[in-house]
């Protein structure tokens, strides 16, 4: 083996080796598909959790909201999977961030800061499914079985409390969630990583979810923070399911260099 051999296969290493190694700061085809499928069993998570959620009352209106959740049977069960939905999307999106990191320019930036947020919304999101899935329905199982009116006032009271806590989480979360949907729809638009319409859908969804923000932390529940959030959410939606399409196809693409 001449010397130049030597340099370039070193020994106990192999030209196909070395080709079966990912090289670095490249992006990976496994991430990029296991983020892929676990960002989309998040968000078809999120569709049967959303159903099983009691949602006929005003959630504004705590009597008749505490009444109707005092007789939900699987008020937890559904908390916990929609805190299991999201944290799937969270893990598709750092591997959407990750990626995006990896641009040149401001588009890197920006990927870098929306995979700070994403983490950010994760443990919010954890808080609030805690204080709304477990915390709330015990006091206001407490407030319905009270015998006494001393002890129903007083429990509704608390119950009342932990609700001014659960509105105060969510306003929070919209505007974490806001600013990296914002993030990452702009590093998206700006990048060539995936398409760019998907990340205008991203950035107004976030504008979106900031306002709903914004409106939740001054009016709760209310008609008002409902009428932002929900055009906010579909154009979320929009943009996740496409930017999991286009990374699992950014995969294939990848593993065929």
């Amino acid at each position: 083996m001449t010397t130049t051999e030597l340099s370039e296969n070193p020994v106990g290493t192999s030209g196909n080796d070395s080709d079966a190694t990912w090289p670095s700061g490249a992006p990976q085809p496994a991430l990029l598909r296991l983020g892929a499928v676990l960002g989309g069993l998040g968000v078809l998570m999120q569709i049967p959790m959303e159903m099983l959620h009691p949602h006929h009352a005003a959630p504004n209106d705590s009597t008749s909201a505490f009444r109707e959740y005092a007789g939900s049977h699987h008020w937890t069960s559904v908390h916990i999977g929609q805190w299991v939905g999201m944290l799937l999307i969270v893990f598709g999106l750092l591997a959407l961030a990750r990626g995006l990191a990896r641009q040149r320019g401001v588009g890197g930036g920006l990927g870098v800061l929306g995979g700070v947020t994403t983490v950010l919304v994760a443990g919010v999101f954890t808080v609030q499914m805690a204080v709304d899935g477990i915390a709330l329905k015990a006091a206001i199982d407490t407030w319905a079985s009270s015998t006494s009116a001393t002890q129903h006032v007083a429990a509704f009271q608390v119950a009342d409390g932990i609700r001014s806590i659960e509105k105060a989480l969510s306003a929070f979360f919209h505007l974490l969630n806001g600013t990296t949907f914002l993030l990452l729809g702009l590093s998206v638009a700006v990048g060539r990583y995936c398409p760019r319409w998907v990340g205008v859908c991203g950035a107004l969804a976030g504008v979106g979810f900031l306002v709903a923000g914004v409106v939740t932390a001054h009016t709760g529940f209310s008609g008002d923070a409902d009428s932002v959030v929900l055009p906010a959410t579909v154009l979320g939606t929009v943009f996740l399911v496409g930017v999991f399409v286009s990374i699992w196809r950014r995969a294939s693409g990848e593993r065929t260099r």
